[in-house]
């Protein structure tokens, strides 16, 4: 009945899985849980034991595919018409996460069913802050919220998906670089006029990267945002930066907040790195660095 997707780049999921499994085995479905690694160096000994339930299977890629290819990839070697997509660093907060999804399988009122995103309460070190803040500020939304605006609060690190549906648009393997690619998938469901029911199932979010990864990883994705809108791949109504960036382009200001950012980058920097990160200078810089790349792929 379902099949339980995870891909794995350098992160132990054996606790992930020990935790589904023990759920799926409680209830009289069938099922399978999928683990992709892909090309990872880390934590190789931890997801071998990932082998050892039943019903569940690791697959070690020699050669990184990327996060569009592997999904696509995951859904390839599945066996059932329900996918359940589990980010390999998220954890589900309650003991009944399987048995809620199972439940709407059998009433059926949607194709696409969205469980939402929390992170812990505890602050996690300085060091990793500034993901910890973004994490609950921009991601752990309520129902609520996210029923008002369906196709700009959906996560791919806790998604249900029928088969069918998935097969009609897959994930763009074109998207090679970080980034985005989620949100291409879901602009392609909403452009497909494909209902996503949000509900309150949520998973924790436990891999929260340091500041510098997480501003560096920032940055990359703002890159092949960039590839992607400039391709007509990702268009991101959705997306409040695209939206901001486009009025500063209308107005002729990119310049503007170029220099700016030239300007300010450095104390910019200094704010999101140190143990009081604040969210709208991380939304300046984020504006600032789109608009540099913008002005330097024009030259």
């Amino acid at each position: 009945m379902i099949s339980v997707l995870i891909p794995i780049f350098n992160y132990n999921t054996t606790p992930l899985v020990a935790s589904i499994h023990q759920q799926l085995e409680m209830l009289p479905f069938n099922f399978e849980i999928i683990c992709i690694c892909d090309a990872s160096t880390e934590f190789l000994s931890e997801n071998e034991s990932i082998k050892s339930y039943a019903h569940t299977q690791l697959i070690s890629l020699k050669d990184n595919i990327g996060r569009s290819k592997i999904r696509n990839l995951l859904v390839e070697k599945s066996n059932y018409n329900w996918l359940l997509f589990l980010d390999a660093d998220v954890f589900p907060k309650s003991k009944l996460f399987i048995k809620k999804y199972l439940d709407l399988i059998e009433n059926r009122h949607s194709e696409v069913y969205c469980g939402g995103l929390i992170y812990k309460q505890e602050k996690p070190k300085s060091e990793k802050i500034l993901r910890w803040v973004y994490g609950k500020k921009r991601e752990e939304i309520s129902v609520k919220r996210r029923k008002e605006r369906p196709f700009q609060f959906v996560t791919g690190a806790n998604i249900l998906i029928h088969k069918s549906v998935f097969n009609s648009l897959r994930f763009n393997e074109e998207i090679v670089n970080y980034g985005y690619e989620d949100v291409v998938f879901i602009e392609d469901l909403k452009l497909n006029l494909i209902e996503v029911n949000h509900i309150y199932n949520p998973v924790f979010h436990l891999g929260i990267e340091n500041n510098l990864v997480f501003l560096k990883k920032t940055k990359e994705g703002l890159e092949n945002l960039y590839l992607l809108n400039s391709k007509n791949i990702l268009k991101g109504e959705n997306l409040k930066l695209l939206r901001t960036f486009r009025v500063l382009k209308i107005l002729k200001l990119t310049w503007f907040v170029v220099l700016f950012f030239n300007i300010f980058e450095k104390l910019l920097e200094y704010n999101l790195l140190s143990s009081k990160p604040y969210l709208l200078l991380f939304d300046i810089y984020k504006i600032g660095f789109f608009c540099t790349v913008y002005n330097a792929k024009r030259e």
